[in-house]
């Protein structure tokens, strides 16, 4: 095929916005995901930043997201029962299921800040429930419709195959995963909406003033694509991170300030409130590395233009590189400033005398709440690398920014992350140790041989992509650049 064929390698000629037979092709990741869009209804909710009612507005706004993706996927479920397209059914009821676990998990964020701001969070306060939102709404209403039709094309319409299928079938079964799905769904839904029903909260807005909601819908639908394709599932689970990540952020740049100050007890507060909210942030990619196939990456992957291989200021930048730099250079600080004759006898001081006196236990709080949250830290970088080992492979596949090789890019970022130098003085100091791997291990020895079938399988993905994608292996590096300036506590 000519480049003039190619109707991206056309436009690009013609100096128009790259296209594709579904849809624009991003031109960057902020534009890809709207976070313009994300910040904008950010700006909107009147509520300080880093606090316990910032906290509650960024879980309703992330909920609000996944609520209209899970409505959008009831449509297209109850589109394929319609068609007698079980097998396409339960594909999007998986999917559900995830945004389902995506939004118990949020719920467990409210219950933990709750916990972490105390009982005053409560007096005199105002409430909001997710039940409030226009997201609910036109969940609740797809689900309406979405049951309507199951129970016509299944309970009535064939009641005996519904009824062996539940009965005698498993989870390989297109129509049982359908049926299982679905009352997944049902049981999750109770209980993430109890946990967010009746937020205390110090604002007297509505929930979708509080939220945004019009933006955030404007957000959401702005991704789609004009074909069948899981585009606006992929987004949606990086417009959730980037919701809770600017939140978490606030909070990690209190936290590093009380550090400085000697302010235990807020440093404690913000470093586990930080550490809570990233917890979803890691969900969010274990729903797509569960759910997103390798084949429906490639559907859309030439519409996500340099989006691919990047990430955003927010989480890149500010939150990987600005205040992870800050936070543990501060904290090394904050531990030598005792005067003890190592870094290590500190922090074994710290742990050993922890239960002596409240000062004592604020100490030691301090570096196991640092500590959890660099765990989280991992754990994120963990479930990222699923992303280019399952969908780009090996083999020196290029990502759309033109990085050599995806999966050993990322893995080159997380070891340079862990060995900057205070986190691995400190994790010294405490004989934490910071590898992420047992590499003498039988069965580290068995995964990572050349001929294992994981690596196997890793060839063949990136044989297949760089086949469907040649151009893209034809491109020069376009690094990850920012004129913002640093995020300085």
């Amino acid at each position: 095929m000519s480049s003039l064929d190619d109707p991206v390698e056309a436009d690009m000629c013609a100096g128009r916005r790259q296209t594709t037979e579904l849809g624009p092709v991003a031109e960057s990741y902020d534009q890809l995901h709207r976070i313009d869009l994300l910040g904008e209804a950010r700006a909107a909710r009147g509520v300080p930043e880093g606090t316990y009612d910032s906290t509650v507005c960024a879980v309703l706004q992330a909920s609000e997201v996944c609520l209209l993706n899970l409505a959008r996927l009831a449509n297209r479920t109850q589109a394929c029962l319609l068609a007698d397209d079980i097998q396409s059914a339960s594909r999007y009821i998986q999917w559900a299921v995830g945004f389902h676990r995506l939004l118990r998990r949020l719920g467990t964020v409210i219950f933990g800040a709750r916990g972490i701001y105390g009982a005053g969070v409560s007096a005199g306060a105002t409430t909001v429930s997710i039940s409030e939102s226009a997201g609910y709404a036109a969940y609740v209403d797809a689900l309406r419709g979405l049951e309507d039709v199951a129970k016509g094309s299944l309970l009535t319409g064939a009641p005996e195959l519904t009824r062996s299928t539940i009965a005698t079938k498993s989870i390989d079964d297109s129509l049982y995963r359908v049926l299982h799905g679905i009352r997944i769904g049902c049981h999750d839904a109770t209980k993430w909406e109890s946990d967010l029903t009746a937020l205390p909260i110090g604002v007297s807005r509505s929930t979708d003033e509080l939220i945004s909601a019009e933006t955030l819908a404007r957000a959401v639908a702005a991704t789609e694509l004009h074909g069948d394709t899981l585009h606006g599932e992929f987004v949606a689970l990086h417009q959730v991170p980037e919701i809770l990540c600017a939140e978490a952020n606030d909070h990690l740049e209190v936290a590093i300030r009380a550090i400085r100050a000697s302010a235990l007890s807020r440093a404690a507060q913000h470093l586990t409130a930080c550490r809570e909210l990233l917890d979803p942030v890691v969900d969010a990619q274990r729903v797509m590395a569960e759910h997103l196939a390798t084949g429906e990456y490639h559907e859309f992957r030439t519409n996500l233009g340099p989006a691919s291989g990047t990430h955003s200021l927010s989480i890149k930048q500010h939150m990987f590189r600005d205040l992870f730099k800050h936070m543990w250079n501060d904290l090394e600080t904050w531990l030598r400033s005792f005067g003890a004759s190592s870094l290590e006898e500190t922090v074994r001081d710290i742990d050993a005398r922890r239960h002596d006196d409240p000062e004592a236990w604020l100490r030691h709080t301090v570096v196991d709440q640092a500590f959890k949250l660099h765990s989280a830290h991992q754990q994120w970088r963990h479930e990222h690398l699923h992303m280019p080992r399952n969908c780009l492979g090996s083999g020196g596949t290029k990502s759309m920014i033109g990085i050599p090789d995806g999966p050993q890019a990322v893995y080159k970022m997380r070891d340079a992350a862990n060995a900057q130098h205070s986190l691995a003085t400190i994790h010294r100091a405490r004989r934490t140790p910071l590898t992420n791997a047992v590499p003498d291990s039988p069965m580290a020895k068995l995964i990572t041989d050349p001929s294992s079938l994981d690596s196997e399988l890793m060839r063949v993905v990136g044989e297949a992509t760089r086949e469907y994608f040649p151009q893209v292996q034809e491109q020069g590096y376009q690094p990850f650049r920012s004129g913002a300036a640093e995020r300085n506590p």
